[in-house]
């Protein structure tokens, strides 16, 4: 008895699993990441990395992680153009708009400091784009910046 016991157990663990193997939700597609680094004659002033997400349909989110390497008295920051392509509508152009630039806060600190900067996602719109970089703030002679990073999804 105890043998059918355990077989219909074993039976019915077995259907429960398969079932939620079925049933579980898609796995979601992983963020676009990016990485920069401002360089001076081949040295890093400033790195910076992270990713770009959907934040629940309503943002469009980008993780940053930024650090000074110089050590030099200069801040550094992250500087993120949000740009979309929207949907006007029959016989009317979809183009990419630039939309917002966001800076982080400068930073002195020789370790990775965590931010974001999210900007609201159009209700026209059908992807969303980042233009990512960072840069070591040097007043009065011009930042000197990584090139840009571009990441994207469609939502």
């Amino acid at each position: 008895m105890s043998r059918i016991r355990s077989a219909v157990a074993l039976a019915a663990a077995a259907t429960g699993l398969a079932a939620s193997v079925v049933f579980a939700p898609a796995a979601s597609a992983a963020n676009p990441t990016w990485a920069v680094t401002a360089l001076k004659s081949g040295a890093p002033l400033a790195k910076a990395n992270g990713d770009f997400a959907n934040n629940g349909g309503v943002y469009a989110t980008v993780g940053i992680n930024y650090v000074d390497m110089s050590n030099n008295g200069k801040g550094v920051y992250v500087e993120v153009e949000f740009w979309f392509y929207r949907i006007y509508g029959p016989g009317l152009p979809s183009v990419w708009e630039k939309v917002a630039t966001k800076q982080t806060p400068r930073t002195q600190r020789m370790r990775y400091v965590p931010t974001n900067l999210s900007n609201r996602l159009p209700g026209n719109g059908h992807s969303a784009r980042a233009k990512i970089k960072v840069c070591e703030d040097v007043p009065g002679r011009g930042d000197v910046c990584s090139p840009q990073a571009q990441v994207s999804f469609d939502y």
